[in-house]
């Protein structure tokens, strides 16, 4: 952990203001929050936003591998988001201690507990979305509804009514078909059912994580091409944008980009832009699509936070983040939706699970990594978060029983 024990600019603001002090007083650097659940996703928005100027703090629970940065000034642990009234306790001290000029919210659950938060919409350099039309974001049922009010065609979806429907709803969709919960990040409310005899079961596992959300859905599985378009949005307007092709996820169905590249196409963009003007959205968010055998873009879900993704715009030429602080100020962004196709890009953390799969792929991650024309999430001068994700995972992996093991996380 690092912590800046310097003095605050404040501080040095009332000591020359009291004794006339005359000299010139340093500039004071622009200070970022990231909050976060296992703060991964900080790792890179750390060196990017240090590469501005920033000095940047982590709040996220103990263990992150954010926290091994170099380019981090503080790293601070927090209680699980479960623990909701400790947790929202910790962000404030947090947030009140320091004068935040960003603030970045990189997980459902915690933007989701923000909400019970009234102070957080006061928050300066925190961007957010007005709260009906939040929660209407964090739930995949209402934007399949609003993405279709909004005319973004959608896949067909049946949510039973209880267990004695699913069976005919089945059919009716044709298998193979998913079932999904509400909630839920990086696929692990999905489930894809090939076999009528399988999808009890899957149906009850997705029930079991969804309790507090009701009947999970069925929805017709597409055959297509998997398209992420993320960006910075005001009352609905976009004002920055960058889309790519995930050549690779993890899980395969409806899981993290572990691999893909930035590209343009017609009709995606404004199928995205039109769900985003239809929330009134405001602040960074992403949304999935996938593209039909008839080459129409289906709306999948919104991500309504920091995607995992976002340093790709970076590296498209896109000023995301320090774009958003600006919004988050109150200061004017005029629109650019420039952005670079073709940059190809994957994600070590992310590919680490399909090497654990697929050993024989190990050769191929290392020659990405080796290749300054894919831009990586690993950085051979800032190694130490990666290191420790993939220490710890790995340790945990082989304490298992070896005929148990299953295929570690990174």
């Amino acid at each position: 952990m690092r912590v800046d024990s310097s003095p605050q600019w404040r501080d040095l603001q009332e000591l020359s203001d009291e004794y006339r002090l005359d000299f010139r007083l340093p500039e004071r650097r622009p200070l970022a929050l990231i909050l976060d659940r296992r703060a991964v996703m900080a790792i890179e928005m750390c060196r990017i936003l240090a590469a501005s100027g920033y000095a940047v703090d982590v709040l996220g629970e103990a263990g992150s591998p954010a926290f091994h940065s170099r380019f981090l000034r503080q790293a601070m642990v927090s209680p699980p988001v479960q623990l909701k009234q400790a947790f929202l306790a910790r962000v404030s001290e947090v947030v009140e201690e320091a004068d935040y000029d960003a603030i970045f919210v990189c997980n459902e659950e915690v933007l989701e507990a923000l909400l019970d938060l009234p102070a957080a919409r006061h928050w300066r350099g925190l961007a957010l979305t007005p709260p009906e039309q939040l929660r209407q974001a964090l739930s995949r049922k209402q934007m399949l509804r609003v993405a279709a009010q909004a005319g973004v065609s959608t896949p067909r979806t049946l949510v039973p009514a209880d267990e004695g429907e699913l069976e005919a709803m089945a059919w009716e969709l044709g298998f193979p078909l998913i079932v999904k919960g509400d909630r839920g990040e990086a696929g692990n409310h999905v489930r894809l059912v090939t076999r009528p005899a399988d999808l009890a079961a899957a149906y009850a596992q997705i029930a079991e994580l969804e309790h507090e959300f009701g009947a999970p859905s069925l929805q017709e599985y597409v055959r297509g091409r998997a398209f992420s378009v993320g960006g910075l949005f005001d009352g609905g307007r976009p004002l920055r944008v960058c889309a790519h092709l995930k050549l690779a996820g993890v899980p395969p169905l409806g899981g993290l980009t572990a691999k893909g590249v930035t590209i343009k196409l017609p009709g995606l963009l404004e199928a995205a832009f039109a769900v985003f003007e239809a929330l009134s959205y405001r602040g960074l968010g992403h949304a999935e699509f996938i593209q039909d055998a008839m080459g129409h873009f289906k709306f999948l879900e919104v991500n309504p936070r920091v995607w995992g993704t976002l340093a790709v715009s970076h590296y498209a030429g896109v000023d995301m983040l320090g774009t958003y602080a600006e919004l988050a100020r109150g200061g004017p962004v005029a629109p650019d939706l420039r952005y670079r196709a073709g940059v190809r890009f994957h994600r070590l953390l992310r590919e680490a699970r399909l090497i654990q799969r697929h050993p024989w792929s190990l050769p191929r991650v290392l020659a990405d990594c080796c290749n300054p024309a894919i831009r990586s999430d690993f950085c051979w001068t800032d190694a130490a978060p990666h290191l420790a994700a993939l220490s710890l995972r790995g340790k945990a992996w082989l304490r298992k029983p070896l005929f148990s093991r299953a295929p570690w996380v990174a």
